[in-house]
């Protein structure tokens, strides 16, 4: 197989949108999730294949987002994603939203690893049934992410979220798109509205689980917005927005 790749005609409907009629980035992430899904069922590596037949499960280590111009409520736009071949311990999946004249409106870039079903450690990629095909070398931006660090303190403090049934996915861990949304809450309806994203990044450090209790802490470090979620007082996601 060759031009792995992807894509699908969307119109983006208000359920996906923020208060000002803009694709939410949450909704984004949602859908890249869903477009990987499709693509590594095509594969043959979506994650129930994986969980039955090599006892493993995908988790995203990290994902960032450069944002190029706004999607609003009822544009037609074209989802597109594509897998990079497999490192070691890692692989990088691209995805981008295209205005109708193919140009970008939105570039992302994740990096998924492999995880162990019974263990939860982490797993070499040839332990699992990779499917032998020309991938393509291209990604949709850059794969260089930033360096965090825990500085931050109780006067960064925003808000408790408790990790209900709904939060949680096919790994029985929370979603990582519902980080996404805590993120996103510690702010308000104004500030959102007024705030005209660059950038966004995600790491997943840890695990959260039904019933846990995370703590959300947030500071703004120039033209940056730094977050990081916490359970138990240790991280288990940290988080940049560039404005």
């Amino acid at each position: 197989m060759e031009n792995n790749n992807y894509t699908k005609n969307f119109k983006v409907m208000s359920s996906y949108c923020d208060s000002v009629n803009r694709l939410s980035p949450f909704m984004m992430q949602t859908l890249f999730e869903e477009l990987a899904d499709a693509n590594a069922t095509d594969l043959g590596i979506d994650q129930p294949t994986l969980m039955q037949r090599d006892n493993a499960f995908w988790v995203v280590r990290r994902i960032k987002f450069e944002f190029k111009s706004v999607v609003k409520d009822h544009e037609d736009v074209i989802l597109k994603t594509w897998p990079s071949g497999p490192e070691v311990l890692r692989c990088f999946r691209s995805y981008q939203i295209l205005k109708p004249d193919m140009t970008p409106a939105v570039n992302s870039v994740a990096e998924w690893v492999i995880l162990d079903k019974e263990t939860r450690r982490l797993r070499k990629t040839d332990s699992v049934r990779y499917p032998d095909i020309q991938f393509i070398t291209e990604k949709a931006c850059e794969p260089t992410f930033k360096r965090f660090k825990d500085d931050f303190t109780e006067d960064d403090f925003v808000y408790e979220k408790v990790i209900r049934a709904c939060d949680i996915d096919i790994s029985h861990h929370t979603n990582n798109t519902k980080y996404c949304m805590m993120i996103l809450d510690s702010f308000s309806v104004k500030e959102l509205e007024t705030m005209i994203l660059k950038e966004l990044e995600i790491h997943y450090e840890a695990e959260s689980l039904e019933g846990d209790i995370l703590r959300i802490y947030r500071k703004k470090v120039d033209d940056e917005w730094h977050f990081a979620i916490k359970k138990d007082g240790k991280v288990v996601t940290y988080a940049n927005i560039g404005i």
